[in-house]
């Protein structure tokens, strides 16, 4: 499975000179059933916010966008977090730091090793995917199911719906603060992603792809 594929590049964090620029697809499986074309951009703050069961968008902002005041960095416009990212597959368990930023035009993922070796690179700017990454990774690194993953966590679920085709994003009770999950009729539950804060750039987030023997958490640390 392609994303299996993705997963099993963390056997590589090792020190790398040599990079590859990548034009990538953005349409992608998640499962036998369910197809995921990327969200487009721009997505501003608010909307990647959105609470469950909040009106869809068309709400006015608390304050007017002009307003010089300062904001926090989860009510400004954009974000900019390093983040801890632990994988598990079929119970191996992998560590790097990820650099992301996103803003009206543009979502970047940059990936370091523990000790700071560059792996990858990856930008998005809603029409097209390119990934500059170490030619250790190989074609074991698809940088479209990255994105993809970060989408399904972060990302409204309207705009997740409205790429996805043969499955739906939904908030699901659960004992966590906050729980979503992509099911389809075939398949079931595809992707479980629990939130340990109600606001999803504040939360821990662990993601879990049973079919792929994968565990996902991401860690805010800035």
């Amino acid at each position: 499975m392609k994303l299996r594929l993705l997963l099993t590049f963390l056997v590589l964090l090792a020190a790398t000179g040599c990079t590859q620029l990548l034009l990538r697809q953005t349409c992608l499986g998640l499962s036998t059933n369910v197809n995921y074309c990327l969200a487009p951009l721009p997505v501003q703050a608010r909307e990647l916010r959105e609470k469950p069961n909040a009106p869809k968008p068309q709400r006015a902002p608390k304050a007017p966008a002009a307003t010089p005041a300062p904001t926090t960095k989860s009510q400004s416009q954009s974000q900019s977090q390093t983040q801890k990212v632990s994988i598990e597959i079929n119970g191996k368990r992998h560590e790097l730091l990820s650099q992301l930023e996103l803003d009206g035009h543009r979502l970047s993922v940059v990936g370091l090793a523990p000790m700071g070796q560059p792996l990858f690179d990856v930008s998005f700017d809603g029409n097209q995917l390119i990934s500059e990454q170490s030619v250790l990774l190989g074609d074991n690194f698809r940088a479209e199911y990255l994105i993809a993953l970060l989408q399904l966590i972060y990302w409204p679920e309207p705009a997740l719906n409205a790429a996805l085709s043969g499955g739906l994003v939904s908030e699901q009770a659960c004992p966590q603060r906050r729980c979503r999950v992509l099911t389809s009729p075939e398949d079931g539950g595809i992707v479980h992603i629990s939130y340990s804060h109600q606001e999803p750039w504040l939360a821990t987030v662990i993601l879990e792809m049973p079919s792929a023997g994968m565990k996902l958490k991401i860690t805010p640390l800035a």
